[in-house]
């Protein structure tokens, strides 16, 4: 037997099914939109299947051709009523901004307006159609032209419906995939005040009171809270990660995923693949990411799929202006821990500018770097469990505080090479020279400052994650060492570090460094890198007052 295809970047849905590829049946979501709100706004990270469902919606619905052999062999055709009084009856307006990516507002303005051109060029019939007066033709011109003035084409999609819904006599479906894609990219290149009225205004004006509008789908990674867009939407129905509504409609469940695995013969893969790409949870839903499944299923090798296909630009800025608090808790999930937040699902974009935890955590978890394990409480006071959903994100995030501390001018593994091979006043230029380089860009606040220093290290060491165990704030002998390099070869020496802050009644800041190596000896921290066998252990006591630091090294 021949296998099918993969459908390796196809989101057409069309394509898919006509050329016969292996197609997760998605199909009753269209059952789903049918019977939910007017407006019905759906989130769900980048590469999850948004477009191949959105494609199957417009094909379904759209009355300009028959599409009945797209969906004869799909589970929604089983719903007789829904075929007969749906499939292929309404006019249907279809646009995708993910492409939109300017680097400016005039730029973005333009290439708004001009695929608005191109969609109305669609219904070029319209020109031709008596229903229409002759100044709702004069407008249709304008716009076929590119011309007019910014109102015309703020008003472009409500009146774009209007004109369907007169001349076709039957409301219109609207579909918007990537409706915020435009949105971020006017945060991240510095344009968004001035963007989002005009973006606010051409979406707002077709999705409140729009008596043309049958139904509209709008999808996204964020549900973008200015004011203008949703609010005074009436029945909007919101499906994020974190509730139930169309859980399974997006990415690939687990039974899914042992079906794929079963067809193309690879079923022992499953461990590897659930390590790498699984982790996801959708409204209490385990959801594994499509492009990296489909994507391993074609090459048979574990790679970074998903994480490497482009997007994750905003993310990183996140991590590299994010305060002293964001980045320690950063270093908390890297090491496979959790952290608690809670999640607005009304992102606002200027929240970011203010390192707003909320805001930087909500955007992780919907974009995909942050998965949630549960949750307690509930509305708006509701916190949530976050941590890093599988070793494909994991990687992502110790690579990219790898760059950053390079982008910082630290040289960082030298650093600890100069203190494993006894270089030990080379080391503490090295190190004060480090500090020097990066208060500018980490944020050393007075509450708790030592989280600097540990941040630090341990993204220092990370660049000897190879060879070295790496603990933070783990247990160790009788009370707690800030971080302990344990060595994979057991001819190397093990590394404790203890940061301690200065505190005027220690005396002078040498004082705190020696009070750290005190609290090293006493509690007996080298009990746990003994433990695995290795002979020797350095001790290093830093005690810091802000950008002076004072550092003990012993053996």
């Amino acid at each position: 037997m021949q296998l099918k295809r993969l459908p390796i970047g196809d989101s057409d849905f069309k394509t898919v099914i006509e050329d016969n590829a292996y197609y997760i049946d998605k199909s009753m979501l269209i059952k789903e939109i049918i019977t939910g709100g007017r407006v019905i706004l759906i989130t769900r990270p980048r590469r999850f299947g948004k477009t191949l469902n959105m494609s199957m919606l417009k094909y379904f619905f759209k009355n300009d051709q028959d599409n009945k052999h797209l969906f004869e062999n799909l589970k929604i055709y089983e719903e007789k009523e829904i075929i007969e009084k749906h499939l292929n009856k309404y006019p249907v307006i279809y646009i995708t901004f993910k492409d939109l990516k300017e680097k400016n507002y005039t730029e973005m303005i333009s290439t708004l307006r001009k695929k608005i051109s191109d969609l109305y060029r669609e219904y070029v019939y319209l020109i031709e159609s008596e229903k229409l007066n002759e100044w709702e033709k004069e407008d249709l011109k304008l716009i076929f032209g590119r011309k007019g003035n910014n109102t015309l084409y703020e008003n472009s999609l409500l009146d774009l419906s209007r004109y369907l819904y007169k001349h076709h006599g039957k409301k219109t479906i609207l579909l918007i995939d990537e409706y915020d894609t435009p949105i971020q990219q006017s945060y991240l290149k510095g344009y968004y005040e001035n963007f989002i009225t005009f973006i606010g205004n051409v979406l707002g004006n077709v999705l409140k009171d729009n008596e043309y509008l049958e139904k509209a789908v709008l999808t996204g990674i964020t549900r973008v809270a200015k004011e203008s867009i949703f609010t005074g939407v009436n029945n909007l129905k919101v499906s994020t990660v974190l509730n139930e509504l169309y859980n399974d409609k997006f990415g690939v469940t687990k039974e899914e995923l042992e079906e794929i695995l079963k067809y193309y013969g690879i079923e022992y893969e499953e461990e590897k693949i659930i390590e790498w790409y699984n982790g996801f949870n959708f409204g209490g839903k385990e959801v594994y990411n499509p492009y990296s499944i489909i994507n391993f299923v074609d090459e048979k090798k574990i790679k970074n799929y998903w994480i490497n296909s482009s997007g994750n630009t905003l993310i990183k800025e996140l991590i590299r202006k994010g305060t002293a608090e964001i980045k320690t808790k950063i270093y908390e999930l890297i090491k496979g821990g959790t952290i608690e937040s809670a999640i607005n699902e009304n992102l606002v974009y200027g929240d970011l500018n203010d390192n707003l935890e909320e805001s930087v955590w909500t955007l992780f978890l919907f974009t995909g770097y942050l998965t949630w394990k549960d949750k307690k409480g509930e509305g708006n006071s509701a916190l949530y469990r976050l941590k890093i959903p599988n070793k494909e994100a994991q990687d992502f995030y110790e690579m990219t505080v790898v760059n950053i501390l390079k982008e910082s001018g630290i040289r960082y593994k030298n650093l600890l090479i100069n203190l494993i091979e006894k270089n030990y006043e080379e080391f503490k230029e090295e190190f004060k020279d480090a500090v020097e380089n990066t208060l500018s860009y980490f944020d050393i606040t007075e509450k708790e400052p030592e989280r600097f220093y540990h941040g630090l290290t341990l993204g220092m060491s990370m660049a000897l994650k190879e060879e070295y165990i790496i603990k933070s704030n783990r247990e160790a002998g009788y009370g707690r060492a800030d971080l302990i390099l344990i060595p994979k070869e057991k001819t190397k020496p093990g590394i404790i570090f203890e940061f301690k802050k200065y505190y005027k009644k220690d005396g002078e800041l040498k004082k705190s460094a020696e009070l750290g190596m005190k609290q090293i000896e006493e509690k007996k921290y080298e009990k746990e890198i003994k433990s695995y066998g290795i002979g020797k252990v350095i001790k290093v006591a830093i005690a810091f007052d802000k950008k002076d630091v004072e550092i003990i090294v012993k053996e």
